[in-house]
């Protein structure tokens, strides 16, 4: 493959769900599956269908989604930013996906994830730090195991990591000591700060020290 060729597994993309509004055209189990994701993370989400599963029913009772039980027509569209195609009818999925093309809106199929324009990752979050990670379909059961592996590399004390990171890039002092060094030289400080032994402070609980130790990374003189 050429430098330039574009991947062939698809580019992956970071997406604010807080500011999402979905429709999803389907409201079946599967179509649950890939909503709630969404839902937690305050998306706007609208379903359209006759019949709904019963997490479906139990959100819309609780008004953390709208349901609207009928069949689908094109306009059903309006200002969805994200078009999930989820019913069990390929057919209506392709008319779906097409109507969501035309109106310049992503779109995940749940029948054939390579036929959309979108589709959700397996996903580890841990606070800020999210990982992610597809086989574009090929491979689901694999796109699985290797989710269970980052999660269990990656824990609880990577969420206080980044969350110390984020406050350290906000810190004046940082900032000014940053300064004067070249590219180079930054990203090996920050490289520094995610090293074994100020993990290790986060484990333990001893964030104080944790803290420290980040400072000293970044504001000492490198060898």
């Amino acid at each position: 493959m050429a430098d330039d060729d574009p991947p062939p597994g698809g580019i992956p993309l970071l997406i604010h769900p807080s500011r999402l509004r979905v429709l999803c055209v389907g409201g079946g189990d599967v179509a649950a599956a890939k909503l709630f994701g969404l839902l937690d993370g305050g998306a706007h989400v609208r379903v359209v269908a006759p019949q709904g599963c019963h997490r479906i029913h139990d959100a819309a009772e609780r008004a953390l989604l709208q349901w609207i039980p009928r069949e689908y027509a094109a306009d059903d569209i309006g200002d969805a930013h994200l078009v999930i195609a989820a019913t069990d009818v390929p057919g209506a999925n392709v008319a779906v996906a097409a109507d969501a093309d035309a109106a310049g809106r992503m779109c995940i199929r749940v029948d054939d994830g390579r036929a959309g324009t979108a589709a959700m990752m397996g996903a580890v979050h841990r606070g800020p730090l999210v990982l992610g990670v597809a086989t574009t379909g090929a491979a689901p059961a694999l796109t699985r195991l290797i989710r269970s592996e980052l999660a269990d590399a990656y824990g609880p004390e990577h969420a206080e990591l980044v969350a110390l990171a984020g406050e350290l890039r906000s810190d004046e002092r940082v900032a000014t000591a940053l300064a004067a060094l070249d590219v180079a030289d930054r990203r090996a400080r920050w490289r520094a700060l995610y090293s074994p032994d100020i993990l290790g402070h986060i484990r333990a609980g001893r964030l104080d020290q944790a803290k420290e130790a980040a400072f000293a990374c970044l504001l000492s003189s490198s060898d």
